[in-house]
């Protein structure tokens, strides 16, 4: 009876340390995930900077094409047509919103 005893606290004992050995190890684990899913984040931050910095280029770009392209005489025509382009954004700004 007493040899069960032992038997079954030995056994308790060794299965006690694999669930220790593996908590260890989901915690490292957890430690790496949470390490990569920070760099991530920071990589998809820096990349919509990035998109926001390229769209605010492209768009004074576009701006910059429209005015070089309209002559002296054009010049109320090519305000008339940024500001109709300006309330068009406006509106779609606002519709985004709702």
């Amino acid at each position: 009876m007493e040899l069960e005893v032992t038997n079954i606290l030995q056994r308790l004992e060794t299965r006690t340390r694999q669930l220790i050995l593996r908590y260890r190890d989901q915690q490292s684990e957890i430690r790496k995930l949470e390490e990569k899913l920070r760099e991530q984040t920071e990589y998809a931050k820096a990349l919509e900077e990035e998109n926001a910095k390229l769209r605010n280029d492209y768009s004074r770009l576009k701006a910059a094409r429209l005015i070089d392209m309209a002559d002296d005489g054009d010049l109320h025509e090519t305000r008339l047509r940024i500001n109709r382009m300006i309330a068009s954004v406006d509106r779609c700004i606002a519709t985004i919103k709702a």
